[in-house]
């Protein structure tokens, strides 16, 4: 599959969103932590769905997606889920930036 899905988070103290690729959201630590796969695309294909483009990503229905994500992961909804991999990815990001280094 490997489609490049993107998003936006915000931290309080920046005036503009930020785009962030799902793949460093979801990266295999987290995937492998909290899923039954190593990577987004292959949490993506054990849902079945036809993901073609962001906008297909987009289009998915939110209830398939918390079956989906209900099933396969340790959280009860696709927004648990993307909220705790955001988290962690901004806390990452502060240390990394904070330390200078990544």
């Amino acid at each position: 599959m490997s489609v490049k899905i993107v998003g936006y988070y915000q931290l309080p103290t920046q005036r503009e969103p930020q785009l962030v690729d799902f793949q460093e959201v979801f990266d295999r630590s987290f995937m492998r932590k909290y899923t039954r796969f190593r990577t987004f695309d292959k949490f993506l294909s054990g849902g079945k769905f036809q993901i073609a483009s962001q906008a297909d990503f987009e289009a998915l229905p939110e209830e398939t997606m918390d079956d989906h994500v209900r099933r396969t992961t340790k959280f009860s909804s696709w927004q648990e889920m993307l909220d705790t991999a955001t988290d962690k990815y901004v806390l990452h990001q502060q240390k990394v930036w904070s330390d200078g280094s990544e």
